[in-house]
């Protein structure tokens, strides 16, 4: 085996630090199996995770590259890696997520010790760890379709950990039935372009981008959109999310919710910018605009079925998967813009709008991993996820609630959290859309702003009601009153990522500069998107995009809420303080099931889109004797809700295949004389067919 190492030689060694640290970790897994605990699993992970973030920062800070091949005398010719800025962007994600989910594990593995399959979770957690490692790394189809596999493998064995629940093999199973689509997708695709330039090197496809005809950039382009699409999740093929999250450990929902899918955006910058050519000076731009506009159009429709789905949910870990196809389609919507604004010569707002979508990727990427982790805090001690069974965990969890508090903001996108940053450059896009010659395509993307809008409402109502009913509420079962806060490491995880929502949020320049640096935008920035001078801060030439100054923002809202004060201070006057009992609408005592409910705080939500959730309700009625129907002891209701797109895209199918089976095994009679006839018929057959087609 003969190693080729070009640019960056004192990063190689980072590059086997990294892969060690996980190989240990695996294989420690294996070894310590017998051990008590789940420490000696992590430690070697944490390790690594450290040296994620070491490599990626030193490729973009010295804004080179790491190139390297190992040869061998195998049928493959050779396995090509390359850390690139994209590459090292993503790769950071990685090594951030993972540092806080595997301290997190540290203790969240208890909740397991008595399962006598932990060594083996282990040894998957690492190996999916290093897998999306390395699958941004390749820079050939055998690495990365390899590495693309492995990462959907042991993902969805840590999916089925639990594998004695049967709703948990029903989850893996629709995970790798939908995932092994997107894989046959995405081959098909990437050996096309092997079709046009000889080799399976990603560095053939660059070189040669701008030779691809149109059409065959166009197929290659729907290949890799679905098959990317079904791993990102983007509906209609996001079926398998809102199963697997719930069946996943916590820790495995955090790592697949924050990262994994990801993975699948990365995969489509790669085909669309470098094997794509879109963008190059030698390419005509506007024959891709309605790659854009696709992107728009899935993102948007993803974005609102996700966030409706997700409001209605009672079971916190669902209502988080659906936040995350809602929160994929606002990442597609920014691509979009970014190839729509590109397509028409508009650089500067193309810039804007992937600069919105990728700061959305990483905010993401740290407020879901808190949330999911929270989710599993709040498992850890209820063993629960159902939030009609939670209420007062605020002040028998204070930091956990404090953790899933900034979560909440964030992903809220309210300001001074990260959240508020992406999705306040998203609206910058939109509102500069008007550059857009084209009129259909604007009036297009006007629509889209509408349904984007419309979902950062419904967000806001969906952990309005997550946070409240979960933590604030009256607690609904004697359990919460015995419960405590989780243990240390795992509140050092939540932490870690709670932190960096406020970092990012309120100093942005650190997120733009490392995005900056690692898609190399040529920004003609006179002044920053976040700057510390007026309000309103003009930037760019030609495109002419408003600035914000958050300092000055702060200063506002500040003194608002002091002149509210001081107004109804002035106004009231002294006031005198009495403290009674809560007026309750006459009864003597207000208890849990007094209070407002999960299902109930969203029914009017329901009610406004029943079209889509097409209800039904059932009542009970439970009287005291059978004899006397009148008189009753209690009343049931129950409601329950259509999925619109199981009910009427994936039911058909899986009747067909179904009855498409049963009609199959009439050939399965278990006669070995049919059997042999039929391979003779199909031999003959196979003999005409090359002699009539040599």
């Amino acid at each position: 085996m003969v190693f080729m190492i070009s640019m960056f030689e004192h990063s190689i060694p980072l590059f086997w630090m990294v892969i060690i640290s996980f190989v240990s970790g695996a294989l420690l897994s294996l070894l310590l199996r017998k051990h008590g605990g789940g420490k000696p699993f992590f430690v070697p992970t944490i390790i690594g995770s450290i040296f994620l973030i070491i490599l990626s920062l030193n490729v973009l800070m010295n804004g080179s590259s790491i190139h390297f091949e190992i040869a061998s005398n195998n049928v493959f010719s050779f396995n090509e890696f390359l850390i690139d800025g994209i590459a090292a962007f993503f790769i950071l994600l990685i090594g951030l997520v993972s540092l806080s989910v595997s301290i997190y594990s540290l203790s969240y593995i208890k909740e397991y010790i008595e399962n006598r399959h932990v060594p083996v979770f282990g040894f998957f957690f690492n190996i999916f760890i290093l897998s999306m490692f390395l699958l941004v790394s390749s820079n050939d189809i055998f690495s990365f379709i390899v590495f693309w596999e492995l990462m959907s493998v042991t993902s969805f064995f840590l999916v089925i950990y639990n594998h004695k629940n049967d709703s948990s093999l029903k989850s893996g199973i629709i995970y790798l039935i939908m995932t092994n689509l997107g894989t046959a997708l995405i081959l098909a695709s990437l050996l096309l372009l092997s079709s046009q330039t000889g080799s399976t090197s990603f560095e053939s496809f660059r070189l040669s981008s701008d030779t691809f005809s149109v059409t065959m950039k166009n197929i290659v382009f729907i290949l890799a959109f679905i098959g990317f699409g079904t791993k990102a999740g983007i509906v209609p093929l996001h079926v398998w999310l809102p199963y697997a999250h719930p069946s996943a450990p916590s820790n495995v929902s955090a790592l697949m919710s924050a990262i994994m899918i990801k993975t699948a955006v990365y995969g489509l910058i790669r085909i669309i910018y470098d094997f794509g050519g879109v963008g190059s000076s030698a390419t005509d731009n506007s024959e891709f605009a309605w790659w854009g506009l696709l992107f728009v159009t899935m993102g948007a429709i993803s974005s609102v079925v996700g966030v409706l789905y997700s409001v209605i949910e009672k079971d916190i870990k669902r209502a988080l998967a659906y936040s995350s196809i809602e929160n994929i389609g606002i990442i597609f919507i920014g691509m979009g813009l970014s190839i729509v604004f590109l397509s028409f010569n508009l650089i500067y707002l193309s810039a804007i709008a992937m600069l919105a979508a990728m700061y959305h990727l990483l905010n993401h990427s740290i407020f879901k991993s808190l949330l999911f982790m929270g989710a599993g805090a709040i498992i850890f001690r209820t063993q629960t996820a159902n939030m009609e069974k939670l209420g007062g965990l605020v002040k028998r969890m204070p930091w956990t609630s404090l953790f899933f508090l900034v979560g909440v903001l964030s992903i809220s996108g309210l300001p001074f959290f990260s959240g508020f940053i992406s999705e306040y450059l998203m609206m910058l896009s939109f509102i500069s859309s008007y550059h857009i010659p084209d009129v259909v395509i604007a009036i297009s993307v006007g629509f889209a702003s509408a349904a984007f809008a419309l979902t950062l409402g419904i967000v806001l109502a969906t952990f309005v009601k997550i946070f409240g009913i979960s933590f604030l509420s009256k607690a609904r079962s004697d359990i919460i009153y015995k419960i405590k806060e989780v243990p240390r490491t795992m509140l050092a995880g939540m932490g870690i990522v709670a932190i960096m929502c406020i970092i990012l949020g309120l100093i942005p320049a650190i997120g733009i500069d490392m995005i900056t640096l690692a898609f190399d935008f040529q920004l003609p920035l006179n002044q920053p998107l976040f700057s510390f001078g007026s309000i309103w801060s003009e930037t760019g030439t030609n495109n002419t995009v408003p600035g914000l100054s958050l300092p000055v923002v702060s200063v506002i809202f500040v003194s608002i809420l002091a002149a509210t004060i001081g107004f109804l201070y002035g106004v009231g006057g002294r006031t005198k303080h009495r403290i009674t009992e809560t007026w309750s609408c006459g009864f003597v005592n207000l208890n849990e099931r007094m209070q407002y409910t999960a299902t109930s705080l969203s029914q009017p939500i329901l009610h406004v889109f029943r079209n889509f959730y097409k209800p039904s309700l059932v009542i009970e009625n439970i009287p005291y004797h059978s004899s006397n129907p009148y008189i009753k002891k209690s009343v049931k209701i129950h409601v329950s809700n259509k999925n619109v797109i199981e009910d009427f895209i994936y039911g058909p199918i899986i009747r067909s295949v179904f009855k498409a089976n049963k009609k199959m095994k009439k050939i399965q009679t278990g006669k070995v004389n049919l059997y042999l006839l039929n391979v003779l018929v199909a031999i003959i057959l196979l003999l005409v067919y090359v002699r009539l087609f040599p």
